[in-house]
């Protein structure tokens, strides 16, 4: 293909990576069966058509700023076989991935094949760097190269072009947005977390954890709520849960800590942007001692900010600003990502609808990474997939003393919000 320029987003997330922080994201796919480097090799290389951003590289001649085809690419050298282990050993080969920067003299992907895995299984570490891809576009990307529908399960249902509204529409949605910038800005980033364990600076060093449940028992709780509420207002009050118990355990008090939660821009049929996201915050609830309460908390809070369209403000704001004056711009996004404005990231990406196969082999689990940010030194990654849904927790050790113990509070609240709705558990 032809040198394309990095958008301006894609070239802010680059330009994020330092000595201490990496720049990719990583997910963890384990399917049944064995399957080795090769197989997976032969798989890719039929579908490089489908997916550009696995063959393109930056370009050194353009200081990082284009796109262009690497005139070396090699699967051998993106897909290596890292032989059987068992779960300590992936856990610990994933913290390394999470530790290594991407080679930028190639394209900016990697991934570990470790066959056998326990129980007779393979697992993926594949590593993508979120300058290709956020965390919509690197899910298309796992489908349309690895992917395939189990037999007889529809195909994902794409909206009709035509439905997507253009024209007058768009332009009173920008305007609207527009006259709400001045109080969105200050309810939005006004100086609003405190102090907390997790403003540190970080170093090169990475721990992971990850916490896993049925989908279905999300979904079922925040249909029985006292207030409906979504599947990620579950998972953000089970996080708001895994925190508070890992404060109370340091004798920290359980309060003011605010998540960032990350909101997809992207347009259904939309397939070039690499990057096209904004943001929302949500204060955890950590004050609360029911669950029930933590949860319904929750959901009035995103509820509020999905009816006032915060995030598509925000997002205009940046985008017009970055017009007026890109220096402005730059200040304004580096106090967006101060401690003062929020204290941990928490995303959440649907994975593929229904059962997948992988090499002819099912899909039994999905988990995602993502890379943490200076004073930020804890993040979570939320995905959906197999019926499931995976709470991927990332850390600086160094900086967050008791990983596990979030980790095991996130699993103890699902079940405490099971049995408070009457789901039993």
């Amino acid at each position: 293909m032809a040198r394309e320029l990095l958008s301006a987003e894609d070239a802010r997330i680059l330009a994020l990576e330092s000595g201490t922080v990496r720049g990719h994201t990583c997910k963890v796919i384990v399917i049944g069966g064995e399957r080795g480097a090769e197989q997976f090799r032969a798989h890719l290389n039929e579908r490089l058509g489908a997916v550009p951003q696995l063959t393109r590289r930056l370009d050194p001649a353009s200081g990082a700023s284009a796109w262009e085809d690497d005139p070396d690419f090699s699967l051998e050298r993106h897909v290596v076989d890292r032989g059987p282990l068992d779960g300590a050993g992936l856990r610990r080969l994933v913290c390394t991935a999470m530790e290594t920067p991407l080679d930028r003299s190639h394209p900016l992907w990697a991934m570990d094949v470790v066959s056998p895995f326990a129980g007779g299984r393979t697992a993926l570490v594949w590593r993508i760097h979120h300058a290709v891809a956020d965390g919509v576009t690197a899910m298309r990307m796992i489908r349309e190269a690895l992917l395939e529908p189990t037999a007889g399960e529809r195909p994902e249902r794409r909206p009709d072009p035509a439905r997507i509204h253009h024209g007058p529409r768009k332009l009173a949605v920008t305007l609207w947005s527009a006259a709400r910038i001045p109080r969105t800005l200050r309810q939005e980033l006004g100086p609003r977390a405190v102090s907390s364990p997790i403003d540190r600076p970080v170093g090169p060093s990475r721990e992971v954890a990850f916490v896993d449940a049925p989908l279905e028992e999300l979904r079922r709780i925040g249909h029985a709520a006292p207030e409906r509420a979504t599947v990620n207002d579950v998972a953000l009050s089970a996080v708001s849960a895994g925190l508070r118990a890992w404060l109370e355990e340091l004798g920290v008090p359980a309060e003011g800590l605010r998540a960032k939660v990350p909101v997809s821009l992207h347009q259904p049929n939309e397939r070039d942007a690499a990057n096209r996201d904004s943001f929302m915050f949500v204060d955890l609830p950590l004050e609360q001692d029911d669950p029930l309460a933590r949860l319904v908390a929750v959901a009035r809070e995103t509820r509020q900010r999905k009816r006032r369209h915060d995030a598509e403000t925000l997002h205009a704001f940046f985008r017009d600003l970055s017009h007026l004056s890109r220096s402005l711009e730059r200040h304004a996004q580096q106090w967006a990502m101060s401690p003062r404005v929020f204290t941990l990231n928490v995303s959440n990406v649907p994975g593929p609808p229904g059962p997948q196969t992988v090499l002819g082999a099912p899909l039994l689990e999905l988990h995602s990474l993502a890379e943490i940010a200076h004073r930020h030194a804890l993040r979570v990654a939320i995905v959906s997939a197999a019926g499931r849904i995976s709470f991927g927790l990332c850390a600086d050790p160094d900086a967050i003393d008791g990983l596990d113990l979030i980790a095991h509070g996130i699993e103890r609240e699902v079940g405490a919000l099971s049995r408070a709705v009457g789901l039993g558990r």
